[in-house]
């Protein structure tokens, strides 16, 4: 018998994919940043998605605040457009 998280998984697979896509392509503009890594966090019937980038020495903070807002401005358009928007609900992006 498939649990709430399991069938909120399955729900939520093609728009992980997605915005995994995306963000890995939005993201290779930036030298500041290095490798990404998903991270997931499950509760009873949903589960929270964290796209973590290493932060590459010598970058101030500023400058990675200033990133992490153009990613985060761009993947809440692109789920809209793509209509991934209760996928988004679930993430969030660390730097």
């Amino acid at each position: 018998m498939a649990t709430g998280l399991d069938m909120f998984k399955k729900e939520m697979e093609p728009a992980r994919q997605l915005y995994t896509r995306e963000i890995i392509r939005f993201t290779k503009k930036y030298d500041a940043i290095g490798e990404m890594s998903v991270r997931e966090f499950p509760d009873i019937d949903t589960q929270e998605y964290i796209f973590s980038f290493k932060r590459l020495d010598g970058t101030s903070q500023k400058e990675l605040d200033e990133i992490l807002l153009e990613i985060a401005d761009h993947m809440e358009e692109f789920s809209k457009t793509q209509g991934i928007e209760k996928f988004y609900q679930f993430t969030c992006i660390w730097l």
